[in-house]
């Protein structure tokens, strides 16, 4: 009785030790990660801007001042970032939509008369690696840019199925082979964004 005893005081000891110690590296790291998930999405703005001209992504110190000289951050009902170039406008947004395996959530950018999609990166998902989860390549998201929107409100940008052979119609992209319901669902949000957030975006940012 006494061995079992202590076994269970010795195991609940351990526990809670382990419980503590890890309960205070995570007080100590929550502003490290705090800062590099803020990176994280900066970089993600300055992505779908097309700010930086690198080959290779930007440093933590060209993110932080592209971000601070080039972006503005407009607060509302939607929060918006916005650019100029060239005397125009483009908008930035979150959006998010139902993935496979959770929610997807992504920074979309329009120009300024929302006609044409300019940039667009998945900020978090929890799509199949090798499967879904290839919407992070860049050779998909650089589909989107300078994408047609639609005039058709029920369908603004199509996903489609199949190899781009050059002749594929405006407003629509190929879908990943083999990823059929995460190619819907960004179907689905970006629809989302183009029907639903961005006249809402248009009044915050003006």
């Amino acid at each position: 009785m006494s061995e079992k005893l202590y076994s269970v005081l010795f195991t609940f000891i351990l526990t809670t030790v382990f419980v503590l110690c890890l309960a205070g590296i995570n007080a100590l790291a929550s502003g490290t990660i705090e800062r590099n998930e803020r990176l994280e999405f900066q970089r993600s703005l300055i992505y779908v801007f097309q700010l930086w001209e690198g080959a290779d992504s930007p440093p933590d110190e060209e993110v932080q001042k592209l971000y601070s000289s080039r972006i503005k951050e407009v607060e509302g009902a939607q929060t918006v970032y916005v650019v100029e170039k060239d005397g125009t406008r483009e908008f930035a947004f979150a959006v998010q939509s139902a993935g496979l395996w959770g929610t997807i959530t992504a920074l979309v950018a329009v120009d300024e008369s929302g006609s044409r999609i300019t940039g667009i990166d998945f900020v978090s998902h929890s799509e199949t690696p090798g499967l879904g989860g290839r919407i992070d390549e860049e050779s998909f998201k650089e589909q989107f840019r300078g994408e047609l929107i639609s005039s058709d409100p029920s369908a603004r940008v199509a996903v489609v199925s199949g190899q781009d052979t050059g002749s594929r119609d405006d407003s629509k992209v190929d879908a990943i082979t083999g990823a059929t319901r995460t190619s819907e669902s960004i179907q689905v949000l970006l629809n989302k964004a183009v029907n639903t957030v961005f006249p809402v975006v248009l009044e915050v940012a003006d």
